[in-house]
């Protein structure tokens, strides 16, 4: 029997839920929002069912701290959130599965009886780690102690997910993957790749990609010989040969023009290569690591990216997290740039005030950890010879960018202002929410409470339907006594 939490704010999804995993002889546990569900897993639990459209937080970015968590449960989203909305973030965050509502049954049942078959093994395998185990499938607080992080700061249940992903990178030769968003660190994780790996002591190689032009990055990578163009005077290795018994780290390789993609997949595939007016072929032993923050998948359909380089880079996945999602390590990384920066300029060391640690929380850091550093070195020579960072000390877009929002981000309302002819003038999230609740009020009293027949009026999916029904708080079936007929899950 293992123990099982539900954390969704729709009550008929908890008592589908409910009884059918009772019905398995499982314990179940009920909470209807992120605040009791993290109450209840800290008690130890195996798997949470977790929705990701909660009224009190974000799903999607609590699945790295219920994870985290000391029974370290497997997650198993379950949304009705439509078009695979944050399936790959959320997969890529280590849940175990990703299902949509209406989900039948059988598929809950199938999941849950791999992810406890899974926790099984895991259990068994704890005294010892299997070098011919899957790679890079899970990832433990545990696994990022005695890491080299190569100046990597964060101790956030995201980070540490993301630091034991890329020590057990680090383990294999596998080409690894390393997306995120500009700013957010992606050279750094490349760097501890190569610094827990065997081969820390060769050359660590970067090709910034978006830098290279279609014209001479043939040249760049494979060197060239004398002769081979106007202007090589002279024989030159290329950047690939430099990395042999390294890492070569292909930085933007999204950048990486097409004409040169077919070849360099051959280099890839065999390690060796031809330098530009070279008769003979050479050979370079390099593990590469790749990054970028651009969709590769989309470039592939639209024909920018080929596949076959796509499935070759990455068959190890690390996503780095945006800044605004690593939680505490936003204001450690705040303090750490401080003080190198009073370092840098000679001046004293500086605390950072309430009301500035207030701001950095509530802006969007489109840029990062990279635009946090830059942001922090502004603040700090503006601060002068002061020991205190105020919000006054922060560049203006910055302070601009949190306007109207408080400590957690969401922007401010004020209280529904008498309108004219004795309308009341409310905010317009408030108003389109009461309207949404008349329309499908009206919907599923004209279909019956039936969803599917209320799919085929409105035009929306079922899915799109149980999303609106549950944010409308609209029960799908009429209050009244359920029975089994009439409950799929019990089924």
């Amino acid at each position: 029997m293992a123990r099982i939490l539900v954390i969704d704010d729709d009550e008929l999804v908890r008592a589908s839920l409910s009884r059918c995993l009772a019905d398995m002889g499982h314990e179940v546990l009920l909470a209807g929002g992120l605040r009791q569900g993290r109450l209840l897993a800290e008690t130890g639990v195996d798997v949470i069912y977790l929705d990701l459209d909660l009224p009190d937080g974000d799903g999607q970015q609590a699945v790295d701290i219920l994870a985290a968590l000391p029974s370290r449960p497997e997650i198993i989203v379950i949304t009705g959130l439509g078009n695979n909305h944050g399936a790959r973030q959320t997969m890529a965050s280590g849940a175990w599965d990703y299902l949509r509502k209406p989900a039948s049954p059988q598929c809950v049942r199938d999941s849950l009886a791999g992810a406890l078959a899974y926790r099984q093994e895991r259990g068994r395998g704890r005294n010892g780690p299997d070098p011919s185990g899957p790679a890079l499938v899970e990832t433990g607080p545990d696994d990022a102690d005695g890491i080299e992080t190569c100046g990597i700061i964060g101790d956030s249940p995201a980070m540490r997910r993301v630091m034991g992903l890329l020590r057990r990178a680090a383990e294999r030769e596998a080409s690894v993957l390393v997306l995120g968003e500009t700013g957010s660190g992606k050279e750094l994780a490349a760097r501890v790749i190569h610094a827990n790996s065997h081969r820390k002591s060769g050359p660590f190689v970067v090709v910034d990609c978006s830098n290279l032009t279609e014209t001479l990055v043939e040249s760049a990578l494979y060197g060239h010989v004398k002769g081979a163009f106007t202007g090589a005077h002279t024989d030159r290795r290329g950047l690939v040969a430099e990395a042999d018994g390294g890492t070569l780290f292909l930085d933007e390789v999204g950048e990486l023009p097409l004409s040169l993609q077919r070849s360099f997949l051959r280099v890839l595939q065999e390690h060796r290569f031809r330098p530009v007016g070279g008769a003979r072929e050479q050979t370079s032993d390099f593990r590469l690591v790749a990054a970028t923050n651009r969709d590769l998948e989309a470039m592939a359909r639209a024909g920018d990216f080929r596949s076959d380089l796509l499935f070759r880079l990455r068959t190890v996945e690390v996503a780095l997290p945006p800044l605004r999602e690593r939680g505490d390590d936003l204001e450690a990384l705040a303090g750490h740039f401080a003080a190198r920066f009073c370092a840098r300029y000679a001046l004293p060391a500086k605390r950072l005030s309430p009301q500035l640690r207030t701001v950095l929380a509530g802006y969007s850091w489109p840029g990062n950890v990279r635009e946090l550093g830059n942001v922090m070195e502004a603040a700090v020579i503006e601060s002068g010879p002061g020991d205190v960072l105020y919000p006054k000390h922060l560049p203006g877009h910055v302070r601009v960018g949190v306007l109207g929002r408080d400590a957690d981000g969401p922007r401010r309302i004020e209280p529904a202002l008498p309108g004219p002819a004795g309308h009341t003038v409310r905010p317009y999230e408030e108003y389109k929410a009461g309207r949404d609740r008349e329309y499908f009020r009206d919907l599923m009293a004209a279909c019956g409470h039936d969803v599917t027949r209320a799919s085929r009026v409105s035009g929306l999916s079922v899915p799109s339907i149980y999303r609106y029904l549950a944010l409308a708080g609209i029960p799908t079936r009429k209050k009244m006594k359920r029975n089994d007929a009439a409950d799929p899950w019990a089924r």
